[in-house]
């Protein structure tokens, strides 16, 4: 099987799991669900392994990813500042997570590590983790900034972009 199709089986069966699924009641990033936030990143986080060649564990990547920011709250809702929020939400997203998933040290360390440098004792300590984080980071731009719902959107665009230019 392919890269792209078993990366997209693994996460097609994550987004299935009804505690994955809990994450579309929670509203995040200019009206994204908690849900498609992290699908976005789960897809921006593969397509950027692609694109740098990096060979990663698609499950673990897959499942650090939809797991990131598991943390099952509304942000309105708690009495929250966005900062502490920020340096906060990976702790709790983590032991909502162990409690009902079997992690492993790479997606335990995804899911704690990726508001990097926010949370700067927190580094990522794999390129699974180093491209969650980032992607974290871009898609939450594109939600926020550009009201972007499905992060292919944009990664679409920049492949038809790249294929018509010298820089590609």
């Amino acid at each position: 099987m392919e890269r792209k199709e078993e990366f997209f089986r693994i996460l097609q069966e994550l987004e299935e799991n009804p505690d994955i699924q809990k994450l579309r009641v929670f509203s995040q990033h200019n009206g994204n669900t908690t849900f498609q936030h992290c699908h976005n990143v789960a897809v921006c986080s593969f397509y950027l392994a692609e694109k740098w060649n990096w060979d990663v564990d698609l499950k673990t990547l897959a499942m650090g990813a939809m797991l990131h920011d598991y943390y099952l709250y509304n942000t309105k809702d708690m009495d929250l500042s966005a900062y502490r929020h920020g340096i906060s939400h990976p702790v709790t997203a983590l032991e909502n997570a162990r409690e009902r998933f079997d992690l492993n040290p790479k997606m335990e360390n995804i899911i704690r590590s990726h508001m990097w440098p926010l949370s700067f004792l927190k580094l990522p300590h794999s390129r699974e983790a180093v491209l969650v984080n980032l992607a974290d980071k871009f898609c939450a731009y594109y939600e926020i900034n550009r009201g972007i719902r499905r992060i292919e959107e944009i990664l679409g665009k920049r492949n038809r972009k790249a294929a018509n230019s010298n820089f590609g």
